[in-house]
């Protein structure tokens, strides 16, 4: 069952390549409320296009409050393309990981996700904890 909405962040596409292997990286950079804290949002991830034209994806995030609280967090997920360009939709799973007393309860949750992205290469994303 779905918990809370504990992130809701907006930012943009800073970068994208294509790997030897043919994978694609994407690095995105947002903004946005991590448990209604104000936060800055940074993470890399790397899909491959799977032959039904959808895609399979894993990644690596950090999370920096104001208060100055670091969360890392790791991601998989599924998606498919929406539009022109790079516009595309993702949902999948992520973990965190913290040092801060005030998020420990983050360790202990899994978090489900969903990400849209534009052709212009902003994107949203929401994450609820997972129960």
């Amino acid at each position: 069952m779905l918990g809370n909405l504990i992130l809701e962040d907006r930012g943009k596409t800073t970068s994208i390549r294509i790997l030897p292997d043919g994978k694609m990286e994407q690095t995105s950079q947002g903004q946005g409320k991590w448990y209604g804290v104000e936060s800055t949002n940074i993470s890399t991830g790397v899909s491959i296009m799977r032959p039904d034209g959808t895609f399979a994806g894993e990644g690596h995030g950090f999370i920096a409050t104001k208060d100055g609280d670091m969360i890392t967090i790791k991601f998989n997920g599924v998606g498919s393309p929406t539009g022109k360009g790079w516009a595309a939709t993702y949902r999948g799973a992520a973990f965190a990981q913290t040092a801060s007393p005030k998020y420990a309860q983050a360790s202990k949750l899994t978090f489900v996700w969903e990400y849209e992205s534009g052709e212009n290469g902003d994107y949203t994303l929401k994450v609820w904890e997972w129960k």
